[in-house]
């Protein structure tokens, strides 16, 4: 497998398609192997094999599918950063240093996977040569159902950091590092909402199950522990932004302040022509505050952590959709 996380901005069919083909073997490995063979009522095991067959082929081309538009992401915020220091030319630099670090991240999270998977398998005795072929085909694609996930937060955090360390501070003027800023900021909110929607896919594990207290706290432990380490770098350099955009309209105004007051003794035209100057940037950083969240983005959060308990109704809703007689 070879992501290239920086080639030319694709249309989304295109980055879809692998894995939706990706998805779509998986569920016919597990169909072939049984493990969707749809299991009697009181065959609790088989009810097992059939939801983990499921969501974790559905989760694991959801994470590509986020990782590869997460990509994107980047790439068209890094631009954008170049352009705004008039760097483009050091675009491939920046290419080469993050593929080198997404090059690692694969390493590490396959290391990770791998790990995950075995003590999985020792907890729950599934080492033994006499599974069914269709539990050792879900424990072999358990590998990159832990893969992607893990991989894709190792890039959300990295890639951020990294711009916000690299290319924030080139910005040659004030009203570009305010817009740089702005655009890390929304750049890091689309990458957390992408994995909100794969927390959506959760509760397939406990299809026709009861969902015992324990998996009900660790569900919760872990989906609030992901929320908070994705989105807290958005809220840091949220607060962030108030803080120096409130610093530079600060010394904008002391500086508009000392320039009336030469202006009023010597009635320079040059001095005028700088308060006007200013001026026009202190309004242009007082605008940006108001567009760092469009409407449309604030829908986008709340659609998003809707989907959570609503995946939960919907699973509740087909339960007794095919629990009711007709």
């Amino acid at each position: 497998m070879k992501l290239s996380p920086y080639k030319k901005a694709r249309n989304n069919a295109d980055i879809g398609f692998y894995p939706l083909v990706t998805t779509l073997t998986l569920l016919l490995i597990h169909y072939f192997s049984g493990a969707l063979d749809w299991p009697a009522y009181s065959d609790a095991d088989a009810q097992r094999d059939f939801n983990s067959a499921i969501a974790m082929s559905l989760l694991t081309g959801y994470f590509w599918l986020s990782l590869r538009m997460l990509h994107q992401n980047v790439a068209s915020c890094l631009i954008s950063l170049l352009v705004k220091s008039h760097q483009l030319g050091q675009f491939a630099h920046h290419r080469a240093r993050l593929s080198s670090e997404f090059t690692h991240h694969i390493f590490n999270a396959s290391i990770v996977s791998i790990l995950i998977t075995v003590v999985y398998c020792i907890l729950e005795g599934l080492l033994s040569s006499t599974q069914e072929f269709h539990v050792l085909m879900l424990t072999a694609l358990a590998v990159p159902f832990w893969f992607f996930p893990i991989l894709y937060t190792m890039q959300v955090s990295t890639n951020l950091n990294y711009l916000t360390k690299e290319l924030l501070p080139q910005a040659e003027s004030t009203k570009d590092y305010i817009t740089s800023l702005t655009s890390l900021i929304r750049l890091g909110l689309s990458n957390a909402i992408l994995s909100v929607g794969g927390l959506a896919l959760v509760p397939i594990f406990w299809f026709k199950k009861d969902v015992p207290s324990l998996d009900v706290f660790v569900v919760c432990v872990f989906s609030s522990s992901l929320l908070v380490y994705l989105f807290l770098p958005v809220i840091k350099l949220r607060f962030r932004l108030h803080r120096e955009r409130k610093a530079l309209i600060k010394a904008l105004e002391t500086d508009i302040a000392s320039l009336i007051s030469k202006a009023g003794i010597s009635n320079d035209p040059a001095s005028l022509s700088s308060i006007e100057t200013l001026e026009s940037e202190r309004e242009a950083l007082e605008g940006l505050s108001i567009s760092i969240l469009t409407f449309k983005d604030k829908l986008q959060i709340i659609a998003s952590f809707s989907l959570i308990p609503l995946s939960w109704l919907l699973l509740a809703i087909f339960e007794w959709i095919i629990a009711t007689p007709f």
